[in-house]
């Protein structure tokens, strides 16, 4: 952790870097310490960052561990075959100490005033913040950056994991009001990369995140109150939209494959292949269901960009979704109230809007697609979501569940499920694992590798790939 204490001492643009990962160039020349006059003009940095949280290495990884990309060689074939090192943890974590909680105390201190500044890195801070929590179990936050850093500062302490989702509610709650009511500057404005300083997205961006804590953490009560005030239409889906084609500050999946590790990894032959492909053996199509046009838009050959496709440099990387609030809502529908027909018609107002044919690009541009609405009777016994003849609440918790798991391609979504419902096997997407020495699905993602040489506060032993986090023991 000392080690933190250094670069919070001399840094203040994002100058991480690493060999293992693609990183956003975030200034012209990374090695040049610039005093600044504003926060305003470390937004940009923290808002980089924090895409290579949400859609970096790890999130490569975790499509590893839920059938979504295959490891073929090198790196990604070890991580692939759950070879999972502490210092292929590295570079999220310092992206995510480094870049986003020291760039957000500066941005704090220099413009404390400018409140929808002010809100804006809470909700970034809360959604890199959350990721961290998810994947990692207990972290250090609260401790993480001390006012007075320096050499001989205590190494900080890790909060419980539990206890970061609860902050972090309260995070939320406390930049909502920023949002709403405060000044801005329109280097705000210019700085936002997801909503370009529109503080109403923010602030529905805000609820979805809270919804979305709350899921994870299986309250789905108050997720059900939050949800509702969320994101409400694709124009506020918060995304991190790539500035032009130029290297490095590309659509991430784009970066990789056309790096020096194109080839590495494949979407070809994967479970969720299977499941999107009409002419898959395990095809989700059906009668009101036909995903060619999904399927062609979300295809990952690994040996380079598809134009206009899911790995397009230009691509914008969906981070909170109007596609994920409404699936929230139609699960807590039935979770919290019992309300079958109400998750139904949550769901289907998502099929209507995959239904326009905006939600992804056609690449040919006469690719098929149709989502018609279900009825009840779809997820009785016998319906056509309903073979196996389960409860009809299941049987719809089971598509909303198919449901996220597509549409959260590229994102952690599915991870996180799996681990979140790993009990509940008559719901789960059923991907297979990638090993035959292996049992269980993988549960978290290991410390970095200098955390655990620098914080005394570690956990000893560490816990390892397969240990639960603590809320989804």
């Amino acid at each position: 952790m000392k080690s933190r204490y250094k670069i919070i001492l001399s840094l203040i643009f994002l100058t991480s870097a690493s060999g293992c990962d693609d990183y956003l160039d975030v200034n012209e020349n990374p090695n040049q310490l610039v005093e600044v006059p504003s926060g305003d003009l470390l937004l940009r940095g923290t808002l980089l960052a924090n895409a290579q949280v949400q859609q970096g290495q790890l999130a490569r990884t975790s499509m590893y561990y839920t059938g979504g990309l295959i490891g073929l060689q090198l790196v990604q074939q070890t991580l692939y075959n759950y070879d999972y090192t502490p210092g292929d943890s590295d570079a999220v974590w310092g992206h995510l100490y480094n870049g986003i909680l020291v760039q957000n105390k500066e941005i704090r201190r220099l413009s404390p005033d400018v409140g929808l500044l002010q809100g804006i890195v809470d909700v970034n801070e809360a959604l890199a913040v959350g990721t961290a929590a998810s994947l990692f179990g207990d972290i250090p936050y609260s401790t993480a950056v001390p006012d007075n850093p320096g050499i001989a500062s205590e190494d900080p302490t890790l909060d419980g994991q539990a206890d970061v989702y609860a902050a972090l509610q309260t995070l939320l709650d406390n930049a909502i009001p920023k949002l709403q009511n405060g000044s801005t500057t329109s280097n705000t404005d210019d700085q936002d990369n997801y909503f370009g300083g529109d503080g109403d997205s923010w602030v529905a961006a805000a609820y979805t995140l809270k919804a979305r804590y709350y899921l994870q953490t299986k309250q789905y009560a108050q997720a059900l109150a939050n949800v509702v005030n969320g994101i409400s239409s694709s124009a506020g889906t918060m995304s991190y939209n790539p500035i032009g084609d130029v290297n490095g500050n590309s659509n991430l999946l784009f970066n990789f494959v056309n790096s020096s590790r194109a080839g590495d990894m494949t979407g070809d032959g994967t479970f969720y292949r299977d499941l999107v492909d009409p002419a898959g053996a395990s095809s989700r199509s059906n009668a009101k269901t036909d995903e060619t046009a999904r399927a062609s838009y979300s295809y990952i050959s690994g040996d380079g960009e598809q134009t206009g496709g899911i790995d397009d440099a230009t691509t914008p990387m969906k981070l909170v979704s109007y596609e994920e609030n409404l699936l929230i809502w139609a699960e807590c529908l039935i979770r919290a109230n019992d309300d079958v027909q109400g998750a139904i018609d949550k769901l289907n107002e998502l099929r209507a809007y995959l239904d326009t044919g905006a939600a992804f690009n056609l690449i040919a541009g006469d690719e098929t697609f149709n989502y018609d609405s279900y009825v009840l009777a779809d997820f009785e016994a016998g319906g056509m979501e309903n073979a196996d003849n389960i409860a009809t609440d299941r049987a719809v918790l089971r598509e909303i569940i198919e449901e996220r798991y597509v549409t959260g391609f590229s994102t952690y979504m599915p991870f996180n499920d799996v681990r979140r419902l790993r009990a509940e096997t008559d719901i789960l997407v059923p991907f297979p694992l990638n090993s035959t020495t292996v049992t269980v699905n993988p549960q978290r993602f290991l410390y970095a590798q200098e955390e655990i040489n620098n914080n005394s506060n570690i956990p000893n032993p560490i816990p390892d790939l397969f240990t639960p986090t603590p809320v989804n023991q």
